[in-house]
C-alpha cells in the first residue's frame, strides 16, 4: 500500500508539473514538482515511522513522545523544503504550494480508501 500511495503521489506531482508547464511557465512547473516531491518526502518519513515504530515494549508515555517528535520532524523537512524551494531556488510560492496541496490530497484519498492499513 505504501509503494501505491508513492507511485501516486509522484504521478499526481509529474501530472501537475506538466499542467503547470503547459498552462504557465517552465518555471511554475518545476514549482508544482517540487511542492509534489516535499508531499512525497513526508509520505516517506510517515511510512518510515510507521514501519520502524513497531515496539510492543514500549510504554505508553514513550510512544506518545515517539509519535510527537515523528509529527515534528516530519513538519520540519516539508516546512524546510518549502523554504529551500522558494527562497534559495527562486521558485514561485503558489505553485509550490497547489503541488504539495496536491501531494497530501492523494495521501489522503489513499489512507482513506484504504482503511489506513500499514502492512
Amino acid at each position: 500500500m505504501l509503494y501505491a500511495t508513492a507511485t501516486a503521489q509522484f504521478a499526481v506531482a509529474v501530472a501537475g508539473a506538466l499542467v503547470a508547464g503547459w498552462l504557465a511557465a517552465p518555471i511554475d512547473a518545476l514549482s508544482a514538482l517540487w511542492g509534489g516531491l516535499a508531499a512525497l518526502t513526508n509520505t516517506v518519513l510517515l511510512a518510515w515511522r510507521m514501519l520502524h515504530g513497531d515496539r510492543p515494549a514500549l510504554d505508553a508515555r514513550r510512544q506518545l513522545r515517539l509519535m510527537y517528535r515523528s509529527t515534528l520532524e516530519r513538519f520540519f523537512v516539508v516546512v524546510m523544503l518549502l523554504v529551500l524551494g522558494v527562497l534559495l531556488l527562486g521558485l514561485e510560492p503558489l505553485p509550490v504550494l497547489l503541488g504539495l496541496l496536491a501531494g497530501q490530497m492523494t495521501l489522503a484519498v489513499f489512507l482513506i480508501s484504504s482503511g489506513i492499513k500499514v502492512k
